[in-house]
């Protein structure tokens, strides 16, 4: 009996041991509980879809309520510039082009890397001292596979394809308003043989060999021409938008986009969306919980809706696997290797913007 006491005192102590141990963690999860941060996301579908899968987790998790505002990075920079030292917005979403711009104008922050333990699960090239990569998109040509078939084209890897004749009037390229123009410009200055430093050659080259039917301002304008079939091929598409059309029945695909650069080709263009903490914001702590919650492997399931909803690649291999697990067709777009991708020096061509953004009219003579 007296054995039969001491043994159940001591299966008392190691379970009361354990449950303290998950208070004390769950205690440090939600110590920002009944908190709240403004997180700066994109289109309002968008954040929805934020919203509902990792929003949704998150604040069970921790507590923590996530007020979402429809912006964009260009419209985060002035907003922040704005509000002279005191924003009204904790972290955002920031592909690379824009992240080097906020970095230019002093609106971004820097993140402790003790507080996003998690980091060490996301690859070297993608990390960043402002804040998390969420995801990876991919950037090729998104063509028609019925006008290209007509005319008996391969696929428009490059511009050797861009300029045939049968497709004079037929391409499209983003204005320097469209959101995808800083992403997408350096890497056409490359795939074309030209340099951030002398914008001239460049579009000579353009406006000489390719026959472009115009600009687009907006994902909707490429959508809508394509689907007419007044534009046969995009320039610098993102493939999700490419894979989204060709699932309501528009017959296209979409084509790698070679890239040589510094001596080294690249399969397409890698645009990295990061989680950026804001400068100056108040909630750094709990938006570094943010990014860590986001790393974590608990986070996996709750997330794969938004990586699907976009097309974009998770940015560890936990949530990779997941993903595969899940949807086995996101093969096709998941990026295996983003070191093969091109991944532009947007410091450089920020450095001849004005340039850039006065001249690009030009390719359209």
């Amino acid at each position: 009996m007296t054995t039969l006491r001491f043994c159940g005192l001591a299966a008392a102590l190691v379970l009361s041991t354990a449950q303290g141990a998950l208070a004390q963690d769950g205690g440090d999860i939600r110590r920002f509980a009944g908190e709240s941060i403004s997180f700066a996301g994109y289109s309002a579908p968008f954040n929805d879809k934020w919203a509902e899968s990792f929003g949704k987790f998150f604040t069970e998790r921790t507590g923590v309520t996530i007020n979402w505002i429809p912006s964009s990075p260009s419209k985060n920079i002035t907003r922040i510039r704005a509000s002279g030292g005191t924003p009204d917005i904790d972290v955002m979403l920031m592909d690379s082009a824009n992240l080097a711009r906020g970095m230019r104008e002093g609106v971004v922050g820097t993140v402790d890397p003790a507080r996003i333990p998690n980091m060490k699960k996301v690859p070297e090239s993608l990390k960043i001292a402002s804040g998390i990569p969420s995801m990876m998109y991919r950037y090729g040509n998104c063509y028609r596979t019925d006008k290209f078939e007509q005319l008996g084209l391969g696929a428009p890897t490059d511009i050797g394809v861009w300029s045939n004749p049968g497709l004079a009037g037929r391409v499209m390229f983003p204005s320097t308003t469209a959101a995808q123009w800083l992403i997408t410009a350096p890497a056409i200055v490359k795939s074309v043989g030209g340099e951030y430093s002398d914008v001239a050659p460049t579009i000579d080259k353009l406006s000489s060999q390719v026959k472009a039917y115009g600009f687009f301002n907006s994902s909707g304008d490429m959508d809508a021409a394509m689907s007419a079939g007044d534009v046969w091929l995009t320039v610098g598409n993102n493939q999700g938008r490419c894979l989204a059309l060709k699932k309501q029945g528009i017959p296209v695909e979409y084509a790698n986009w070679h890239i040589n650069a510094d001596g080294k080709e690249y399969s397409d263009l890698i645009n990295p969306d990061n989680l950026v903490l804001v400068a100056n914001s108040p909630k750094k702590e709990i938006v570094e919980l943010m990014m860590n919650e986001f790393l974590s492997d608990e986070a996996v399931k709750a997330t794969i809706p938004l990586y699907t909803f976009i097309a974009g690649t998770p940015p560890t291999a936990a949530a990779i696997d997941g993903l595969l697990a899940a949807d086995p067709s996101a093969a096709e777009w998941i990026i295996k290797d983003p070191s093969r991708l091109f991944l532009p020096e947007y410091v450089a061509f920020l450095a001849n913007l004005r340039e850039w953004t006065t001249q690009w009219a030009g390719i359209l003579r």
